[in-house]
């Protein structure tokens, strides 16, 4: 008789639940904020100082993202990009591949949908801040549990294409816990969280 042990899942949050909890961890009138600039208006998930705070369910980003970081770069914020990663650790695309040292860790995203790599190289005002790990509870303002990653450095096979065969990326553990992003949204320098 054989055994098959079924993949590990991961208790699914709907992408709406996900954002509105990120977007609770600020009082209301930093949520949806719409920012004109040049006739234009985008509106920032969370807006707080001079930080526009995006939310993205998933390593997937679409072409706008130049375009987006661009618009709030010109208007003057420092850009953070929060990717959801769970379900693509889960799955196994996205894998850590060691310590870098004890404060760095390796990934590498096989199979990868974007050109990760030209996403920093063309946007070095914007921070990439990954979710590694599933926030218990229901908010997240007090959360201490280490489940960021801020991406740091990034490598793909190929810089010229826009979906490469492997990227390989380091991130820093700095923020690591939801308090630490507030804390760097609310002014704290990233050398100063603790």
């Amino acid at each position: 008789m054989f055994l098959f042990r079924k993949k590990k899942r991961l208790t699914q949050i709907t992408p709406e639940r996900w954002m509105n909890r990120w977007r609770n961890v600020v009082p209301e009138e930093f949520r949806n904020v719409p920012i004109t600039a040049d006739g234009k208006t985008v509106e920032a998930f969370i807006c707080m100082n001079h930080h526009v705070v995006m939310l993205q369910d998933g390593l997937l980003m679409e072409a706008s993202f130049f375009d987006v970081c661009e618009f709030f770069q010109k208007a003057g914020y420092h850009v953070i990009w929060l990717m959801r990663c769970t379900q693509d650790i889960a799955d196994g695309y996205l894998k850590k591949a060691g310590k870098v040292d004890s404060l760095h860790t390796r990934w590498i995203w096989h199979k990868p949908t974007t050109n990760f790599g030209r996403w920093m190289s063309d946007n070095s005002g914007a921070s990439i801040v990954i979710q590694t790990d599933i926030a218990p509870g229901d908010t997240l303002q007090n959360c201490k549990r280490r489940i960021l990653q801020r991406v740091i450095w990034v490598e793909s096979d190929d810089p010229t294409k826009m979906i490469p065969g492997r990227t390989t990326f380091v991130t820093a553990s700095t923020p690591a816990t939801p308090m630490q992003l507030l804390a760097w949204i609310n002014g704290t320098p990233l050398g100063q969280l603790d």
